[in-house]
């Protein structure tokens, strides 16, 4: 067998580790978070609306349309929402992946332009977030295509480089890309300016207005697409951003938190990149680094809950691969006469092996995990339906599937479906909730608590809601479900209104 035959086996063996027995093992990790899209999604089955409960004024706690779309199609059709939005994160993976490899291709050979995209791969965030419900890995995807659509537009094709006139077809692809990412993400339109706004600048001086005539067309098809959409919702929701956005995006509590975050997984990309940067014989470059700072811009004060392992970062980073692996290209051209394809490849993988990896105990918790905590949510979903009548008012923080299979009307504590907090958005809104709570008594407020390695995690209205219950005379505790071990735990506390 021949080095060719040996090389293809060994990727495609490879591939499918990182494809497919990677999901197999993850599958059943699902965040609580996707459960909150479908809450709107079911009443907008039902007819009722895009509404968190349906019989109070609209609020856009969620921030994917497209999976509330297609999660209000699919409970139409009898379908499980959660089965068909896990898998759309899967084939969103799938896409993203092409779409890293297809932006590799504009520098590098087939061969070793599937470097980027193992490296891609191998990082946990990105398994991780592909599984859980969430729109991340479509989101990615489309991004991917739209860099790669508007790149061709601009003349580049795939290696060897031949730079060719601008072609508009491309470029209307690239605004369709936009489009469908604006419906997915609130923060897609930014791209949209991004993207154009470079592609102007990497133009030709003599070629810059058929660039302009083919972005504009571009920009057209994206307004005729989105702006119905945007004033709609705004005139719906009768606000700008989405609610999450307000309670997640601005907490001056967490200044650079999510950025720090990022720099500690993507710094040594950084630094490649740079070496990509110099002396670089066109702006290609342009649009791979500059999202990775516009997200540090976005996120500096974002909340980090429902963020970890990267997750609102990797549609910037899946960007920043290619320009790092040709970083390392230049710098292996420099000692030798020619790329030395098995340097790259163990340099690349090896070298930075800093990209935090799935482990088999990784595996084990993000099998195992969700679904006890889908069995605790079930017991207090059993304890509610004997014990509450229908559209009591319940006070909850952890608003996911608990709020999703009860017919309950829920005031969520952790601001995100709670319109009357976006009112004021300060430091100080939790607390106000807190004491608007213990005036208006509702009938049943619900706390919910993760207690790890002797440290306690709350939302910061639970935690002053928890020390002013135990003087209150108004509420008496009626249930602690929890689950875990010694190690961490994750607990509900029903308080319920002394008749």
């Amino acid at each position: 067998m021949n080095r060719k035959n040996l090389a293809l086996i060994f990727f495609a063996l490879l591939f499918f580790y990182l494809l497919v027995i990677q999901i197999k093992a993850i599958w059943f990790f699902t965040i609580d978070d996707m459960f909150i899209p479908l809450r709107y999604a079911r009443h907008w089955a039902e007819g009722q609306g895009l509404l968190w409960n349906s019989h109070e004024p609209p609020v856009e706690g969620y921030s994917n349309f497209s999976f509330v779309v297609i999660a209000a199609g699919a409970i139409k059709l009898g379908l499980n929402p959660v089965i068909i939005l896990k898998l759309l994160g899967v084939v969103g993976l799938y896409f993203a992946a092409y779409g890293v490899f297809l932006l590799s291709r504009l520098w590098f050979n087939a061969a070793i332009a599937c470097l980027p995209v193992i490296a891609l791969l191998i990082y946990k965030g990105q398994i991780i977030w592909s599984v859980s419900g969430l729109e991340t890995t479509v989101y990615q995807a489309l991004l991917a295509l739209a860099l790669y659509f508007l790149l061709r537009g601009q003349g580049y094709r795939p290696f060897p480089q031949v730079k060719e006139p601008p072609q508009h077809l491309w470029t209307l692809f690239s605004a369709l890309c936009l489009a469908f990412a604006s419906f997915t993400r609130p923060e897609g339109p930014f791209f949209l300016l991004l993207f154009f706004g470079l592609a102007l600048v990497d133009c030709d001086k003599l070629q810059r207005l058929k660039v302009f005539y083919g972005l504009f067309k571009a920009t057209l098809l994206f307004s005729v697409l989105y702006v119905p959409y945007f004033l709609w919702r705004w005139y719906y929701f009768g606000s700008i951003f989405p609610n999450s956005v307000l309670c997640k995006g601005f907490s001056a509590n967490t200044l650079f938190f999510l950025d720090g975050m990022y720099l500690r997984l993507a710094w040594p990309f950084m630094i490649l990149a740079l070496v990509a940067v110099i002396n670089a014989k066109d702006r290609r470059h342009w649009f791979f680094w500059t999202p990775s700072f516009l997200y540090m811009i976005l996120l500096a004060k974002a909340d980090p809950l429902v963020a970890f392992d990267n997750r609102l970062f990797l549609p910037a980073f899946q960007f920043l691969l290619p320009l790092a692996l040709l970083g390392l290209s230049r710098v292996s051209a420099y000692f030798w006469e020619r790329d030395n394809i098995v340097l790259i490849f163990f340099v690349f993988l090896i070298g930075f092996f800093c990209l935090p990896a799935m482990t088999p105990a990784e595996y084990r918790f993000f099998s195992n995990n969700p679904q006890a905590g889908i069995r605790l949510r079930q017991n207090v979903l059993a304890w509610l339906a004997a014990n509450v009548p229908n559209k009591s008012h319940v006070v909850l923080a952890d608003s996911g599937m608990i709020p999703y299979l009860s017919n309950l009307d829920f005031i969520d504590s952790a601001c995100i479906n709670n319109r009357q907090m976006t009112e004021q958005v300060d430091s100080t809104m939790y607390l106000r909730f807190c004491d608007q709570m213990l005036k208006e008594k509702p009938e049943l407020i619900i706390l919910s608590v993760l207690l790890e390695n002797r440290h306690t995690f709350s939302t910061p209205a639970d935690a002053c809601l928890t020390t002013k219950l135990r003087d209150s005379g108004d509420y008496k505790l009626k249930a602690i479900f929890e689950t875990g071990d010694q190690h961490s735990t994750y607990r509900y506390s029903v308080y319920r209104k002394v008749p």
